[in-house]
């Protein structure tokens, strides 16, 4: 009889309908300043400057609309002098990024002072950011290795580290042109240093017969933070199980972004 009852009871517990609509009023979405800016020796200077959009805002679009800022007073300044950057279109082929303030030729940088980036868009937000030119990383040696297995290849290379300092780097890998995604991207410290010497790998993944561009950067902590909490959030997207993650925005004020420099040495390898 009671395992009857106990029966009885499941299967009306199982047919209950539990689900209920719930209306949640979230408050207004305040949008922000969106930068993202680079500083490379030899470029001219280039600003991609956005408007965030709520979440929920997104999802209504019917297209794709890029929430872009065209009116902005925009400065960079160094040892007392300022330039001040006009909209204007600049396509970066190479990284594969669009920018809508950019100056028609490359400025002269000082690779020793600190540069400020101040934005003032029409309705008074602000946004600045600061940074400076670090030395250029290289290679100490670049190594091919091959599985015997199946041939595939594996890139072993050892950083010369920059001493008495925490350092921070970046590898970006493309295979035969600089053009298009990267196969291979990622950032790491100096913390195994050995005596100068930073030994850095890849598992074996690229097939052989091609060529390999490797960009080797020496990245300011800001940015290194920034990177990661990028990835972070990334994979924290969509998961329910993985803790929230926000981004470490280096910009302060009235948004979020990264203005940084690009310290970096090329290398193509053929495997």
């Amino acid at each position: 009889m009671k395992t009857l009852i106990y029966i009885l009871s499941i299967f009306i517990l199982v047919s209950c309908d539990f689900e209920k609509d719930v209306k949640i009023k979230l408050p207004p979405y305040k949008k922000e300043l969106v930068a993202e800016s680079y500083l490379e020796r030899g470029q001219p200077f280039k600003l991609l400057l956005l408007e965030s959009e709520g979440y929920f805002d997104l999802v209504k679009l019917d297209s794709l609309q890029i929430p872009i800022v065209r009116s902005a007073k925009v400065l960079l300044s160094a040892n007392g002098k300022t330039d001040s950057i006009q909209p204007f279109p600049f396509i970066d082929f190479a990284g594969f990024k669009l920018y809508n303030f950019s100056t028609l030729s490359p400025l002269e940088y000082d690779t020793v002072t600190e540069y400020t980036l101040s934005i003032t868009d029409s309705i008074g937000r602000k946004l600045e950011g600061k940074t400076r030119f670090l030395p250029i990383p290289s290679f100490d040696s670049i190594v091919v290795k091959y599985r015997d297995t199946d041939s595939l290849a594996r890139f072993l290379m050892w950083v010369r580290d920059f001493p008495n300092q925490t350092n921070y780097y970046r590898l970006i890998f493309n295979e035969d042109s600089l053009t298009g995604a990267p196969v291979l991207e990622f950032t790491f410290s100096d913390q195994s240093s050995d005596n100068g010497r930073l030994p850095i790998g890849t598992s074996n993944r690229f097939t052989p017969g091609k060529t390999m561009f490797i960009r080797l950067f020496h990245i300011e902590q800001q940015y290194y933070n920034y990177l990661e909490s990028i990835s972070d959030a990334n994979r924290a997207n969509g998961n329910p199980f993985a803790q929230p993650a926000t981004i470490l925005s280096p910009m302060k004020g009235d948004g979020y972004g990264i203005f940084t420099t690009l310290n970096y040495k090329l290398y193509k390898v053929k495997y």
